[in-house]
């Protein structure tokens, strides 16, 4: 469930370690005294808590999924803290993991927290103006094995004691409104596993701290583009790449490259347009002897969730899609398209996640390529081309 979230257990109070910390989460049970019929049943009177120390993390789009953000709220009353940073009752502490409408930015935007929030319908609901299940984090430490709460929690800590009341909240409503004196309203009434309302509230200025992690895009093209200007290539024959070790197919890389472009140890340098292109051939195929590129369509692969193929996949006539996060050698590989400038990468470039590559062959031992590819983007930009390489300006490396 929680994978989206980041691991947000990891994270605690700079005043409040909550690190040894003994946890009551309770089941809903009567607050009163009653007999067998249920008599001279007294709740607890519900109160308001009004905190009125914040500290307040925006941590973006955990999910990489651009529908939705996270920003983590932390309230405390004040309190004592050891040396430790732990705190010492009587006290409350408060904390709420809220789920907000994209920012394109990914930069702490305060109006986009403002609304009223209600809890997930289910434990994988991150829809906006939601707030996140209160939970239990395992955190294993030298002295043992420790829960530590999570998501959206309140506890209170008795007069004079570390340890900590925990109420895991999954119910009730909080409303966020942003004042016109610059200054931020937080309140509301959530309900937990102790069947109380928590009813609190807090009036300050909001200081958002960013803890989003730059995340390198894997493409940066914002239109489609077709590629005119390449005339020259360069094969490599890197064999049983997989180590399949049956002999099954080779896979040659290619560089479609143009006439600015030089290339040194196998490597594009210069400045211009570069396709970056990795074919499954039969086995049979042989480059350094002329052979050349079999004609076909070369249908891209797809990979799965962990960057790897499928055995059956690895057959000839398919192209190696861009393997993500890969940027320079000797890890960059399959499929991508860069454009570069005094040899490294410029602004544009686009891993190549889909599409195909069909070889036409001259009889003078040229080969044309028509590429209509996909980038990674969501939604996808296609990449295309349409070239012809005389059988001159291919360099076999």
């Amino acid at each position: 469930m929680f994978n989206k979230v980041a691991k947000l257990g990891r994270r605690c109070f700079s005043a409040i370690a909550i690190l040894s910390v003994l946890l009551f989460v309770g089941a809903c049970v009567d607050n009163g005294t009653s007999d067998e019929g249920g008599a001279d049943f007294t709740e607890k009177e519900a109160t308001e808590v009004c905190f009125t120390n914040s500290q307040i993390y925006y941590l973006g789009d955990t999910a990489r999924e651009q529908s939705f953000d996270i920003w983590q709220i932390k309230f405390y009353t004040d309190m004592e803290i050891d040396e430790l940073g732990n705190p010492i009752g009587p006290g409350s502490v408060m904390q709420l993991v809220l789920n907000t409408p994209y920012e394109e930015s990914q930069t702490p935007n305060i109006e986009q927290l403002e609304g009223v929030y209600i809890a997930q319908s289910n434990s994988g609901d991150f829809s906006p103006f939601t707030f996140i299940y209160g939970y239990l984090d395992i955190l294993e430490l030298p002295d043992g094995r420790h829960e530590l709460p999570d998501g959206t929690f309140y506890a209170s800590l008795p007069e004079g004691s570390k340890q900590m009341n925990i109420d895991l909240l999954d119910d009730g409503k909080l409303e966020i409104v942003n004042n016109a004196d610059g200054t931020t309203t937080i309140k509301g009434t959530l309900v937990g596993k102790q069947c109380r309302k928590r009813n609190f509230v807090w009036r300050g200025v909001v200081d958002a701290k960013s803890e989003v992690t730059q995340e390198v895009p894997n493409s940066t093209i914002k239109s489609d583009i077709q590629i005119e200007n390449l005339t020259q290539a360069l094969m490599q024959d890197k064999g049983d790449n997989f180590y399949l070790r049956d002999e099954s197919y080779r896979d040659i890389l290619i560089f479609l490259a143009e006439e600015s472009i030089s290339f040194e140890w196998g490597k594009p340098v210069g400045t211009g347009d570069v396709l970056r292109l990795e074919l499954l051939v039969p086995w049979a195929t042989n480059i350094k002897e002329g052979d050349g590129i079999p004609a076909g369509t070369y249908q891209m692969m797809q990979r799965n969730v962990d960057t790897s193929f499928d055995k059956e996949s690895i057959v000839p006539f398919r192209a190696i899609s861009g393997l993500p996060n890969r940027f320079v050698s000797p890890y960059w590989a399959g499929s991508w398209y860069v454009s570069y400038v005094d040899g490294v990468w410029g602004e544009h470039y686009a891993r190549i996640d889909g599409g195909t590559i069909t070889v036409e062959r001259g009889a003078d031992g040229s080969h044309r390529f028509i590429c209509n590819l996909q980038d990674c983007s969501s939604p996808t930009f296609s990449v295309t081309t349409d070239t012809t390489i005389a059988n001159d300006k291919i360099i076999i490396y």
